[in-house]
């Protein structure tokens, strides 16, 4: 339950490496500050969330270019986002995206999957998403 020691270096660090073995990589930032791409895609990412908001949730309305950017040798990049601490629950977001992910069959095009998830998570939401 710890911030701040290296948990989003570490997967991008990790997506980079599957990368160059060939591997097509997803990495999934889960945190409200949507930073765990920045290394991969060089910018913050708009979150899944936020753009859930723009269409009204209407997740029908959105394709994968919408809430996926590219980043570092074709790793496919993701911020979930997520609530400010102590206001709901972060697990409802990644499960959103989990189903968008699964709407757009883009699971199905990766070997690896890589969820970064905030380190001081203090719901149970995460226990299944």
């Amino acid at each position: 339950g710890k911030g701040g020691i290296g948990k989003s270096t570490t997967s991008s660090n990790l997506s980079a490496a599957f990368s160059k073995l060939g591997k097509r990589v997803l990495q999934i930032g889960c945190d409200p500050k949507h930073d765990s791409t920045f290394t991969l895609t060089g910018k913050l990412q708009s979150t899944v969330i936020d753009i859930l908001k723009e269409v009204d949730f209407h997740a029908e309305e959105l394709r994968p270019e919408d809430f996926m950017a590219d980043g570092f040798n074709g790793v496919k990049c993701i911020e979930a986002g997520g609530p400010p601490a102590g206001t709901g629950c972060g697990g409802y977001v990644v499960g959103q995206t989990v189903k968008l992910l699964k709407q757009h069959h883009l699971l199905e095009d990766t070997d690896v999957v890589l969820f970064d998830v905030l380190g001081d998570v203090v719901c149970g939401g995460f226990a299944m998403p």
